[in-house]
């Protein structure tokens, strides 16, 4: 009877034993998993943190040579084909970069990015809409005041000064004979002459008017939109300041726990 009292002792002590062994090995194996899930956090943290940062400084990389280029060449889009307009390819790549923070966040970070790079592509917009502007109107102005209206007006000058110079020759020729200036079968042509250039005058004058309308027109038009074009720019002075603060905030709130 001791014997079986002393066996099931040592099966129950076996058993405790055991027990007491897996309940460690589990709060063991408990303790690794969260370490590593700890790690795992840590090291994710890490690694968006820098996929933020570098994404940050590529959009900001390419914000500062899109000013650059705008501070250089003056209105985007000037003289440049689309397909080789540095600005346009760096808008580009602003707004590829804003993407890429989309993706990575967070949000208040991403919202001003591609607040950013639409403005960036507003400018761009807005100064092409001023270049065709432009181009449609300023050469054929130009054009029509350089080969015609300018001519016109020399023309008529040159008449003028050419029918008055026939009448002081005429009056001076009358003075000297005593004959009636009316009397002269001349002075009726002279005067007719006169009127011609008059008429040549008044359509030269007429022509300038138009030009000059038409520059008007152009100028009222082209101010409009380098207003918008200045609205915008200002405008995103703050959105700039906004993106900056946002990304300090992450960046550092992000940061790796020091040991």
């Amino acid at each position: 009877m001791a014997a079986v009292f002393g066996l099931a002792g040592t099966v129950v002590g076996a058993a405790l034993s055991a027990r007491a062994a897996k309940k460690g090995a589990v709060l063991s194996a408990q303790a690794t998993l969260q370490q590593v899930r700890d790690q795992a956090t840590v090291d994710q943290a890490h690694w968006l943190r820098q996929q933020r940062l570098q994404a940050y400084e590529g959009f900001l990389a390419a914000w500062d040579e899109c000013l650059r280029l705008i501070d250089s060449v003056g209105l985007p889009g000037d003289s440049e084909t689309s397909e080789n307009n540095p600005l346009k390819e760096t808008a580009g790549r602003l707004t590829e970069r804003a993407r890429r923070i989309d993706i990575l966040g967070p949000a208040e970070v991403a919202q001003t990015a591609e607040e950013l790079a639409d403005s960036i592509r507003r400018d761009v917009t807005i100064a092409t809409k001023l270049e065709e502007l432009t181009e449609a109107t300023l050469p054929t102005a130009t054009e029509s005041m350089t080969n015609e209206t300018a001519p016109a007006m020399a023309a008529a000058r040159e008449a003028m000064q050419e029918t008055r110079r026939q009448m002081r020759e005429l009056v001076a020729e009358t003075n000297e004979s005593g004959r009636p200036l009316h009397e002269d079968p001349r002075t009726a042509e002279i005067f007719e002459n006169f009127q011609r250039a008059q008429d040549v005058a008044d359509a030269a004058i007429a022509r300038a008017h138009g030009d000059g309308d038409r520059i008007s027109a152009f100028l009222d038009q082209a101010t409009v939109i380098v207003d918008e074009l200045k609205r915008n720019q200002e405008a995103r002075a703050c959105t700039r300041e906004r993106f900056t603060t946002a990304a300090r905030h992450t960046l550092a709130s992000a940061s790796p726990p020091t040991s």
